[in-house]
This record gives structure tokens, C-alpha cells and sequence, in this order.
């Protein structure tokens, strides 16, 4: 029996008639240096897209292609751009032979060499038909300086698979470039995107005064109505993004003035396609989907007389599973007029498989995918080692082509299409993959990364380009102190940016690259000399009961004290910076808080963290400083004993991680440091952890903490978080040590072999409070002790009873109570 895959793989088998053989041979190749565009049709789009070639080829060769209206006698190459129904009639057959599919945005690309001079035609279904057949030429043409090349053997005829492939590109403070930016910028930006296929662009809600930011140069008014103008001459679809309205316990007055001010601001904006209002964020999400449905209609009525025939899109994101059952329920007996569609975005709790199920066949769904954050996202980088989480942190430039390659087409069929949320240029690879696989997801990733490469960077080096896009993401798995691929990436980087032009040096994707490159180089060569002065502090505290205690404290200090930097790292760090000044004057990146006024550390300043502690430094040198002031602590030993307890603090502080003969230590928060974890499914497979437990990462902070406390394996939602253990001696007691950390704020149950409670309902905080609450998507509040002061991270101690273990199995299971789900950090499986 046939998938829906399988039958839209068989259709597409049908429109794409693509001869490639000139990627991979040496195909003849067309010279059109001195060709003449000719575009018979002038509607709005198609005067667009010859203007959109000749500023690109120009841009990349230093040719003015010249314009013409008709084929004439030329004796020069002519690139003819048209509709298919108004073909020039001495091509109309030619054309009808190029089976332009007959659907929107479908375009065709061939040949005509019958005459004495060839003829590329350039057919498009419709208007933005016109404007993708420009984009995908391009990507073929071999330009150059003064040279401009097209394999005479080319031929395609296409469409796109789903509607909507667009992006979030919001003109806020809050991103990290994106306010800098002129409409000029925006344009150039958009018209990239469409090369590869986009046709929708949204903004994000703005003031109706002032300017939003230090670098802003129009108001958010001012920019919407140049976003719309741009929209309209590229056939885009603009959309909004907005919050929806009815939320629980306002007065009707307050829900008017709610209204009222989304009406505002489409009344600024010329022309809108789309509004989406979202159910929710992250912890956040609307009480009574009722109320929503009934406020929002109220305003789509009075949008549409704004913008007639405009889209009003609604998600459930955030919403519980009852909230989720009334959102759907309604949607299916009620069956709204007004809703356009539904949006699946982050934070939502059901996979979109599921969303497709629930939700009445009339409505579409779109996809509203965070394609922008590494971390404390919908889809962060799986298993991050803890150094490049504390360091490039949430916003980074960060390729991840084959990740979200996969995170596209794992769900695709179950939507129409996409407007991702980015808030920056970091994700740009990620972009023009995911716009790319909107058009044609059985598309193989290398080749649109080859096309990616060539387009931006040129023929001559675009193989190297794409091999290091490749290996930058590849930077990002496992051990950072074990990935000597990082040093290849670096090198491979090095050699082009050694052999870079003036024109290449500027080029702001190209200092992105270099910047990624010298910088995971830096952070890796500066961890592994933390490690390695790490490990020789520790041994020097381990001979505290021969030296002394003080003589073994003062020994570690010194060696503590060393600097993790050197000549190497020190030439590596003066170049991160100047790259970080250079993209700040090329694309408006804000890589620091001081210098370039980011929003916050979190948006994109990695040069904030080029000196971040890379080993537990830090809360090595508080625990010793609590040691000799008899501090409490988290090392403080569960019975003093006899002697000095000073030695007994020391040796946890040495030997953390042993949980001693016959026990397991598991560092939850580190992907090859949790043996005893089970995951139901691999990130792979549920890349937003939406039904299987994932990392996540806190940013650094100055509390002196263990580092394995600033990452945690967390389980969203209802979603378990189970350990499970073999080979235990069934005659032995067993306890663990856990520690409970995690920004989310939840009340956990533990349970052991799903029938003995280790524990009721216990609240942890970052600060380590502990309190039991009732069932509540809300997170509780940490809660200060008498001297005002948030009590100590410590690891809590709970007895397994016997039964659990006698078979020589365990499992414990962490079951979320209130909060977005079940975090925890460390654990250790202690044998008495």
C-alpha cells in the first residue's frame, strides 16, 4: 500500500524532469556573458525577477546584462523570462514542450538551440513561477568576474511541494542583528531566501512609537510598510506575529483594548496576507482556549476589514492535555469560519503526527519551527558538551544542515509548509535548508549545500565551503576534548581564509564561518589544558592526609591559579574579536553586551564567554574556602566521624563522581556520562523531546557551582524520566544521591519498579529548595531561608527498599507534578 510520502514522491517524479548530468560531467557549457534578458510579460513579479538577476550577476561578475522586450535577430545569447500563457509566439511550442507544471509557483528551465543563438527560457506558471525560475538559474549559472556560464543541457520543470516556506524575521530589539537593519537589508536578505525557494517572511508585533533599540534606524511602523512594499513586489506572503487575545479573568473593556491594539497595527501596515496569534510560549499559554476563540473571532471579524481576505492563524502552543482537549474539540464541532489554519510550533505537547490527526481536515497546518536556538529551545543541539553550551551558548552561528534536514522531513507530510522563528543569522544555514526541503524535501542535503556554497562563496571554492559547513556541525558531537575533528575544521577554514580575497574577506557569511571555526578551536584547546590542571589540583588534595590540609589546599590553589590561555589561544582570541567587530559592521551582529549592545548575554554575545571557567575551578576554590571557614556545603560529609572532618570534605571534592564499591554514578546532563538512562526514542527520532528525555543546559552563572550542575536531562511534559540498573547484588541495601536541579521550577514524584515511592512530591529551584505542591502547570517559588538567603545546592539522600533490588534490577522513574517536566542532574546508585 502507498504512504502519502510515497504517492507525493510519485507525483514529484512526474513534474521534475531534471537532467543533472552537468553537475557531474563535463557538460558543454553556454556563454552568456553578453546575453540580452528578454521579458515579454510586465507584470509587477516578473519586472522583479529580471531585476533580481541582473543586480546578482552583476553583483558576482561585473556584467550589466542588457534588457530587451522581444526576441528580435540578436546574435547574442538570449535569457527569456515569461509566463507559460505569454510566451513569445515564437516560442509558445517550445514552451508547451517544457511541461511547466501546472500549479502555483510551478516553473520550467531549458534550452532552445534551434536558432543561431541559444535561448534559455525561463517559464513560470504564474508570476512567482517567474521569479523561482530566476532563483533556481542562478544557482545554476558558473559566475565569475566578467564570465557567466549555464550547462547547455539543462532542463527542469517543478513545483513546490508545500505552500507556505517562509520565516520569522522580526525587526526587534530582542535579535541579535535584525534591528540594525536598514530595508535594504531585509530585502537583499528575503530575495537570498527566495533563490532557494521562500515565499512568506513574517514580522513580529512592534511599538507603534520610537525606535525599538540602540541600532534601530526606522520605527517598527516605518519597517512594516517597507516589509509590505517588498512583499508585494515579490509575490511574497506577509505575515504578523501577535499574541491571542481572551485571556482569563480580563473585563470585557480590557479585552477591547486587547483588540484595539492588533488593530492598530495592521492599520500601519499597507498590505497583510496572514496573522498569527499565538496560544502561547513556553511556561506560558492561555487559561480558556474558550475565551480565545471568542475574543480572536471577534477580531478577525474587524482585521479583515482592514485587510480583506486576510488569514488568521491560532496555535495551542503551551496548552495541557485538558486545554489541549478543548482546543481541539471546539475546532472539530465548531469548525470556525474565521480560523485560516492552525500553527504547530514550540512548546507544543503532542507531535505533529498527532496534531494532524486532531485537527478538522479543512484547517492547514503550519509549521512554526525554532530553527535559531542551540539550547533552551524546541530543537537544541543533541548531546552539546557542556564547554560550547557555556560558551557559543543559545544563539551562535550554528549549521546544522543534516540535523534539520531531518527535522524537516521527519514530519513534513503532516503540514503545509513553514514559517520558522529565527532572531538572527545564525541559523542562516539552517534557513536554506529548511526553505530548499519546503520545496522538494526528497532533495539530497550535499546538493543543496553545494548550491548554498556556490551561490555565496563562488565555484572555485564551493566544494571546500560545503565539506566545511559540514564539519562545523560535526564539531558539535560528543566530547569537545575528544573531537580532534575540530582541529581539521579549523585548519580547513585557515587555508581559505589564508587564500581569501578583499571581496571573501567581507563576505559576512564567510566571517560567520571563520569566526565558528577560530572559536571552537579556542574553546577546545583551552578545555583540555582546564582538564589537564584540573586533574593535577585534585591529586594535590588527595595528599592532604600526608602534608597537611592547608599545605594540599595552598598546592592546589597554585595549580588552579594557572592560566588555561597561551600564546596559541591568545592569537586565536585577538582574531575571534576582530571577526566579531568586523560582522558587527557588516551584518549588525551584536556578539557582546558592552561593546555592541546585545539585548542580553543569551542573544547571540558569545565574546561575553571567551574567558568562561572550563573545569570546575570555580566551585573547587569555594568548597575550599568553606572548608577552611567550616562552611556548610554540599560536601559536608553525612556523618562527621572521628577526626579531622576537614579530610572527609576534601575527599568528596576529590571524589565526587565515586559512588563507591558496587555503585553507578551517572552525570545526567552529559550524554556519554549517563549509562544507566533510557531514552524511549533517540533525538533522532524526536528531535524536540517531546516524548523522550533530552540535555539541557542553564547559562553560566557566577554561584560557583559544579558544572554538572549547570546541565540536566529533563523530560518534558508527562513525558518519564527513567534509570535503569542490572547486575545488583540482590542481598545488599542500596540508596541514592540526587540532585535536583533545573529552570523549569517543577514538583517530581520518584517511584522505584513503578510500585515503591522513593519520594512524594518534591520542588527543586536552581537554588535547590524543596516544598510539595498539588498538581499545577505553574511553577512553584523557591523560598529564602531566616537570613534571607536561598538554601545551598545540596544532593538529598533517599533509602530503596529491598524489594526493588533482590532481582538485581532497578529502575526509578521521575514523574513530573507541576511545572514543563522532570529535571534532574546527577545521580548516584550507592551500595550500603
Amino acid at each position: 500500500m502507498l504512504t502519502m510520502r510515497s504517492i507525493l514522491t510519485l507525483i514529484s517524479v512526474v513534474l521534475l524532469t531534471t537532467m543533472s548530468t552537468s553537475r557531474a560531467l563535463a557538460a558543454d557549457w553556454i556563454d552568456l556573458s553578453k546575453a540580452e534578458i528578454v521579458m515579454p510579460d510586465d507584470g509587477t513579479v516578473v519586472k522583479t525577477a529580471r531585476r533580481v538577476l541582473t543586480e546578482e550577476v552583476a553583483k558576482r561578475t561585473g556584467i550589466e546584462l542588457a534588457h530587451g522586450t522581444s526576441l528580435g535577430k540578436s546574435k547574442a545569447p538570449v535569457i527569456v523570462l515569461c509566463r507559460a500563457d505569454k510566451a513569445p509566439a515564437e516560442l509558445r511550442e517550445f514552451v508547451a514542450a517544457m511541461k511547466v507544471p501546472q500549479q502555483a509557483e510551478g516553473f520550467a528551465i531549458a534550452v532552445n538551440q534551434q536558432g543561431a543563438t541559444p535561448i534559455v527560457v525561463l517559464a513560470g506558471y504564474d508570476e512567482p513561477g517567474v521569479l523561482f525560475a530566476v532563483g533556481r538559474f542562478m544557482l545554476q549559472l558558473k559566475m565569475k568576474p566578467q564570465t557567466i556560464e549555464f550547462p547547455a543541457d539543462y532542463r527542469i520543470a517543478t513545483a513546490p511541494r508545500y505552500p507556505h516556506r517562509g520565516h520569522q524575521i522580526g525587526f526587534r530589539n530582542l535579535a541579535h542583528c535584525y534591528d540594525a537593519w536598514t530595508a535594504e537589508t531585509y530585502e537583499q536578505y528575503m530575495r537570498e531566501l527566495a533563490v532557494f525557494g521562500a515565499n512568506a517572511f513574517e514580522t513580529t508585533s512592534f511599538s507603534l512609537e520610537g525606535l525599538d533599540g540602540p541600532h534601530a534606524k526606522l520605527t517598527g511602523p516605518e519597517m512594516a510598510a517597507a516589509w509590505s512594499r517588498i512583499c508585494q513586489e515579490y509575490g511574497f506572503d506577509f505575515w504578523l506575529f501577535g499574541s491571542a487575545m481572551g485571556g482569563a479573568g480580563k473585563s470585557e473593556a480590557q479585552e477591547l483594548a486587547a483588540i484595539e491594539s492588533q488593530l492598530e497595527r495592521l492599520r500601519v501596515i499597507p498590505h497583510l496576507d496572514h496573522i498569527y496569534l499565538t496560544g502561547g510560549d513556553g511556561g506560558s499559554s492561555h487559561r480558556r482556549p474558550d475565551l480565545m476563540f471568542q475574543q480572536t473571532g471577534r477580531f478577525a471579524e474587524q482585521a479583515r476589514k482592514i485587510h480583506p481576505g486576510l488569514g488568521v492563524w491560532v496555535s495551542n502552543q503551551g496548552f495541557g492535555p485538558e486545554l489541549n482537549n478543548w482546543f481541539f474539540d471546539y475546532l472539530q464541532q465548531q469548525q470556525p469560519e474565521w480560523v485560516t489554519g492552525v500553527v504547530y510550533g514550540a512548546w507544543s505537547r503532542i507531535l505533529l503526527d498527532e496534531q494532524r490527526a486532531r485537527v478538522p481536515s479543512r484547517y492547514p497546518i503550519r509549521r512554526y519551527a525554532d530553527i535559531g536556538h542551540c539550547l533552551r529551545a524546541q530543537y537544541p543541539v543533541p548531546g552539546w558538551d557542556r564547554a560550547l553550551a557555556q560558551t557559543l551558548g543559545r544563539e551562535p552561528f550554528a549549521p546544522r544542515p543534516k540535523g534539520h534536514a531531518r527535522i524537516h522531513n521527519l514530519f513534513d507530510e503532516y503540514a503545509d509548509g513553514f514559517v520558522t522563528y529565527s532572531d538572527g543569522v545564525g541559523d542562516d544555514i539552517n534557513k536554506f535548508t529548511w526553505t530548499a526541503l519546503g520545496w522538494d524535501p526528497d532533495r539530497d542535503v550535499n546538493e543543496i549545500m553545494l548550491d548554498y556554497s556556490r551561490f555565496f562563496f563562488g565555484w572555485d571554492i564551493a566544494e571546500q565551503v560545503r565539506d566545511g559547513l559540514f564539519m562545523l556541525e560535526e564539531n558539535f558531537s560528543g566530547s569537545l576534548a575528544d573531537n580532534d575533528g575540530v582541529e581539521k575544521t579549523f585548519a580547513l577554514w585557515k587555508s581559505l581564509e589564508d587564500n581569501a580575497d578583499d571581496a571573501l574577506l567581507a563576505n559576512w557569511r564567510f566571517q560567520e564561518c571563520l569566526l565558528r571555526a577560530y572559536y571552537d578551536q579556542y574553546t577546545r584547546l583551552r578545555l583540555i589544558k582546564a582538564n589537564e590542571s584540573e586533574t593535577r589540583a585534585l591529586a594535590a588534595l588527595r595528599k592532604a592526609p600526608q602534608i597537611g590540609v592547608e599545605p594540599a589546599i595552598k598546592k592546589a590553589r597554585a595549580i588552579l591559579a594557572e592560566s588555561d590561555q597561551d600564546a596559541t589561544t591568545d592569537a586565536l582570541r585577538t582574531r575571534i574579536v576582530e571577526l566579531g567587530q568586523q560582522l558587527f559592521e557588516s551584518i549588525g551582529a551584536q556578539l557582546d553586551v558592552e561593546n555592541y549592545q546585545a539585548r542580553n548575554a543569551e542573544r547571540g554575545a558569545v565574546l561575553d564567554f571567551l574567558d568562561t571557567p572550563l573545569n570546575d575551578k570555580l566551585w573547587i576554590e569555594d568548597e575550599l574556602d568553606a572548608i577552611l571557614a567550616g562552611r556548610f556545603t554540599a560536601t559536608m560529609p553525612e556523618e562527621p566521624g572521628q577526626g579531622d572532618v576537614r579530610l572527609a570534605r576534601l575527599a568528596r571534592i576529590t571524589d565526587w563522581e565515586d559512588a563507591g564499591p558496587g555503585g553507578f554514578y551517572d552525570d545526567l546532563g552529559c550524554t556519554w556520562k549517563q549509562p544507566h538512562l533510557l531514552k524511549p526514542k533517540s533525538l533522532w527520532d524526536d528531535p524536540g523531546g517531546v516524548t523522550t528525555p533530552r540535555e539541557a543546559h542553564a547559562m553560566y552563572n557566577a554561584e560557583h557551582h559544579r558544572l554538572s550542575w549547570l546541565d540536566v536531562e529533563e523530560a518534558l511534559f508527562a513525558a518519564p524520566l527513567t534509570m535503569h540498573y542490572e547486575k545488583l547484588d540482590p542481598k545488599a541495601n542500596y540508596r541514592i544521591r540526587v540532585t535536583y536541579l533545573g529552570r523549569y521550577n517543577a514538583t517530581i514524584r520518584l517511584v522505584a519498579d513503578d510500585k515503591y515511592e522513593i519520594h512524594g512530591p518534591y520542588g527543586h529551584t536552581l537554588k535547590g529548595a524543596r516544598y510539595t505542591a498539588g498538581y499545577s502547570d505553574s511553577a512553584a517559588v523557591a523560598r529564602p531561608t531566616d537570613d534571607g538567603k536561598l538554601p545551598e545546592v545540596t544532593p538529598l539522600e533517599f533509602v530503596i527498599p529491598r524489594e526493588a533490588t533482590q532481582d538485581g534490577v532497578l529502575d526509578l522513574t521521575w514523574q513530573r507534578i507541576t511545572g514543563r517536566g522532570a529535571q534532574v542532574a546527577e545521580i548516584w546508585l550507592i551500595k550500603e
